[in-house]
């Protein structure tokens, strides 16, 4: 799916309030890069490209979100997840666990962990033994000799 991402689909953004009134929005979708004029001249051309913006209020003027952060495909989640992804966050808007959060900063780090978790579960082994370094790179792998520490002269 990473190849063929379908751009048709369309997710309804999820919005809700944290413990300290802030108000947050999600929005799960395709956007637009923005090019600039240098860009344009180099032959650079606007894509899209699936990500998850997270807007809000917070230390700013009251009733005026912005974007706060955002998550992209292929590098902060993978496309086949986002079914799992935005239905723990449609959950989670509804649940009183959202009040736990008391800034913003706290429900991205919930939230980042959160599909952390998501996709550690749908990874293949393979693929989770290939992201090791200590497999993948034989040299990274800590090569000290414990043997002082344990009694084997039997």
């Amino acid at each position: 799916m990473k190849e063929n991402l379908q751009t048709d689909i369309e997710w309804d953004p999820v919005e809700f309030d944290l413990a300290d009134g802030s108000a947050v929005k999600v929005v799960l979708g395709f956007f637009w890069t923005k090019v600039t004029t240098g860009d344009r001249a180099l032959g650079t051309r606007p894509f899209k490209y699936l990500a998850i913006r997270v807007y809000s209020d917070e230390e700013t003027h009251p009733r005026r979100v912005q974007q706060a952060h955002e998550l992209i495909h292929g590098k902060d989640f993978e496309a086949e997840h986002c079914s799992k992804i935005w239905q723990w966050l449609v959950d989670h808007s509804a649940s009183r666990e959202r009040m736990d959060h008391d800034s913003l900063d706290d429900f991205l780090a919930v939230f980042e962990s959160v599909i952390d978790k998501i996709q550690a579960e749908d990874e293949d082994m393979i693929e989770h033994l290939e992201r090791l370094p200590a497999i993948t790179l034989p040299d990274a792998f800590d090569q000290y000799d414990d043997s002082v520490f344990t009694d084997q002269r039997d």
